[in-house]
């Protein structure tokens, strides 16, 4: 068995929206001279599985192809126009499997097309390294979605699989981690369809709403700015831009509110669809189904779920708290005939310390130590030692009680993980946070798993795998 190279967030095709700027196409021509070479180093250090664990593909910035056709055709046309948009890195892609390597894409927020078989598929033909056995085509396609990988000892030299939740593989746990991010995460997320449609988050109605029409904040915004800062920000720029900024702004909240009210809510089928994949990925990966639940369980409610959800993302229930009893206490005033003069400071302070106890209610959005803090939690349930997740974009390898915390990162600063097995190529035993800059590898942190003889953590085989499973749960393509 051969030792993992994870990366994750490497967010393709962001720069592909109708108003962008020079530093999005600058990202993306480095990414397509920097990301072959990070490949071409590994490859000539050994064999490797490689794991792209979710948000490969940036989906929610591509804006091409009419919104209203289908959505898997729809799909799988942005999907080519990303790909073409990055020769360097389909090339490369195609390399490492030819040098006999393997490749697994476990499917993030940002492209969660991937659980649509055809979005899949259409990938896998365009890595003709993973394809050219003489297959006749029809039964090559069948073979391909038949699959339902959790273990990568499934995955052979030279083949390309795609998963939607997970891999458990070698006492390791692997998933995206978008499900604990409740701004980034939807109900049934095996199959968070409406009449066929992928449903949105609120994170996704945000950048296709607001940021994709405003090409002047910085790619990195989500992920640095508070409402403050996004304020300040608006207000240096004049009042002719921050009369853009509140359009956009609420442009943005009425499609949230829209997620609650009706287009964020998985329809039956939607549910169904996920309740019997979920069944199916329990089997296949030898847990409990009371397991996957428990997970499911253990992630906060999507912020769409709710208007308090809705109005806390959008930090307009601290504006309410504010104007409510602003407006409501003057108003009072006036209807007994009591002094205006009074009324307006009383009304200002009653919101400033309404406004002071939504605050201290919630915590800040820290994606990076939500995920950290349920580490020991998935950990425990899936009887693992390590788990590795990607989403916050911040690199890290820490432990929380018996179970080492590898993040990757985003590739797009260099960082991601290696994890090596044990001396007889079973157990993953070592996790390393590692940074690619300027043609070379920097170490940042490595930490071993330490021997743990208890019952719960002893690798248990998966049973065989149900050739049944539905063909929208994982997409393969072998060489």
């Amino acid at each position: 068995m051969r030792d993992l190279l994870l990366i994750s967030d490497l967010h393709l095709g962001s720069h592909l929206k109708a108003r962008t700027r020079g530093e999005f196409v600058h990202l993306a021509a480095r990414l397509d001279e920097t990301l072959p070479q990070f490949l071409d180093h590994y490859a000539r250090l050994g064999s490797w599985q490689l794991v792209i664990n979710g948000d490969f593909i940036d989906f929610w910035n591509v804006e091409i192809g009419d919104g209203a056709q289908d959505p898997v055709e729809l799909a799988v046309e942005r999907l080519h126009a990303v790909l073409d948009a990055y020769p360097g890195v389909e090339d490369a892609l195609v390399g490492f499997l030819d040098a006999g390597n393997s490749i697994v894409f476990v499917a993030g927020n940002h492209d969660a097309e991937f659980l649509y078989p055809e979005v899949g598929r259409a990938f896998a033909s365009r890595l003709e390294g993973a394809l050219d056995d003489g297959d006749d085509p029809e039964q090559l396609a069948e073979r391909i979605t038949a699959t339902g990988i959790t273990t990568l000892g499934e995955v052979g030299a030279g083949q390309v699989r795609f998963v939607p939740w997970f891999v458990r593989e070698g006492g390791a746990w692997i998933e995206h981690g978008h499900l604990f991010d409740p701004a980034c995460s939807t109900h049934a997320q095996l199959s968070p369809t409406r009449g066929g449609r992928l449903v949105q988050s609120v994170a996704e109605v945000a950048t296709r709403r607001f940021t994709n029409r405003m090409p002047e904040i910085d790619y990195d915004a989500a992920d640095r700015f508070t409402t403050m800062d996004y304020f300040r920000w608006a207000i240096a720029r004049g009042w002719r831009f921050m009369l853009r900024v509140v359009f956009l702004y609420l442009r943005m909240v009425g499609g949230m509110l829209g997620l609650w009210v009706r287009s964020g809510r998985v329809d039956k089928a939607g549910r169904a669809a996920h309740e019997e994949r979920l069944a199916k990925l329990a089997k296949n990966a030898g847990l409990q189904m009371s397991a996957l639940t428990a997970l499911e369980n253990m992630a906060p409610p999507p912020s769409s779920a709710s208007v308090g959800g809705v109005l806390s993302v959008t930090a307009l229930d601290l504006a309410i708290a504010v104007i409510a009893p602003a407006l409501l206490v003057p108003l009072i005033f006036w209807s007994l005939g009591w002094s205006l003069a009074i009324a307006a400071p009383l009304g200002l302070g009653l919101g400033a310390l309404a406004a002071l106890q939504v605050k201290r209610r919630r915590s800040p959005r820290n994606v990076a130590r939500d995920m950290l803090e349920v580490a020991s939690s998935v950990g425990e349930v899936t009887g693992t030692r390590i788990v590795l997740m990607g989403h916050s974009h911040r690199g890290s390898v820490e432990q929380r009680g018996s179970v080492i915390y590898g993040n990757s990162g985003s590739w797009l600063d260099g960082s991601h993980l290696i994890v090596r097995r044990d001396a007889r190529g079973e157990q993953l035993c070592e996790v390393e946070l590692r940074r690619w800059r300027n043609g070379g590898v920097t170490i940042l942190d490595r930490m071993q798993v330490p021997p743990d003889p208890s019952p719960q953590h002893e690798p248990r085989q998966p049973p065989k795998l149900d050739p049944r499973l539905d063909p929208r749960g994982a997409v393969e393509a072998a060489e």
